[in-house]
């Protein structure tokens, strides 16, 4: 964080009154740095019992979700994130949030027939009639495959045997800390796998291609500490 200190800021940061407070609080990227402008000293202690403060933390750990496609052979629900393809075409959807440090997790719902779910590196577009698991955009993904319970990266399968049904959820949780890692769950089960070695940003993204399919993407979320767990005899799909 900028020492206000050469801005001429009396007293530095805590010179600075409680709505400009509020707003450094509300443009801070992470949790942590809003910890650190809390806990300077008794004035912005303060901060914790204001409204906005609260909302500036909520924003925090629940990220408002967008998706940015063009139009095509979908139809998306009004107010809501529930996208339901019209025709037989693949369609990929990324989240526009981009990660590049923290823990996040992305939770969606097979609501039919979803063909697959996972991480991409930040700024990857994959145009409609693509397929994510085709050249050249197999190598900058990795995704849960549930027709065949694989996990996919840049062609190579690890079978983990878990298949999904209509109204199952999917959440991925990525740890952007070293060794950068990406774990999934079918309806709140960890499954026995993990993708390791992430780009140093990701996006989380859904695909379908079949008429009636159906997704809702349910909620993305900062964690303060990761949900995965180890699990002895996991699988490890280092990304290349």
């Amino acid at each position: 964080m900028t020492d206000l200190k050469e801005y001429n800021v009396e007293g530095g940061l805590i010179g600075l009154g409680e709505f400009i407070l509020l707003e450094i609080a509300s443009e801070s990227i992470d949790l942590e740095d809003v910890q650190q402008i809390v806990c300077l000293n008794k004035k912005t202690f303060q901060l914790k019992d204001h409204i906005r403060f609260h909302k500036s933390i909520d924003n925090k750990i629940n990220i408002p979700i967008s998706i940015t496609v063009p139009s095509g052979s979908y139809t998306k629900k009004e107010d809501e994130f529930v996208f339901t393809s019209t025709g037989d075409e693949y369609k990929t959807f990324p989240i526009d949030f981009q990660i590049s440090r923290g823990i996040y997790q992305c939770e969606f719902k097979n609501n039919k027939n979803a063909c697959a779910f996972g991480v991409m590196k930040s700024g990857l577009i994959i145009p409609f009639g693509k397929g994510c698991g085709v050249q050249p955009y197999c190598k900058d993904n990795a995704y849960y495959f549930p027709d065949l319970g694989y996990i996919i990266q840049n062609k190579k399968d690890t079978e983990i045997n878990q298949k999904l049904k209509d109204g199952d959820t999917v959440a991925i949780e990525v740890n952007m800390k070293p060794p950068r890692t990406a774990t999934f769950f079918v309806s709140g089960k960890q499954l026995p796998v993990f993708v390791s070695n992430l780009p140093e940003s990701v996006q989380f993204f859904f695909y379908f291609f079949y008429y009636g399919s159906s997704v809702t993407v349910l909620s993305l979320k900062r964690l303060e500490y990761p949900t995965a767990t180890n699990i002895a005899d996991a699988k490890e799909v280092k990304w290349e």
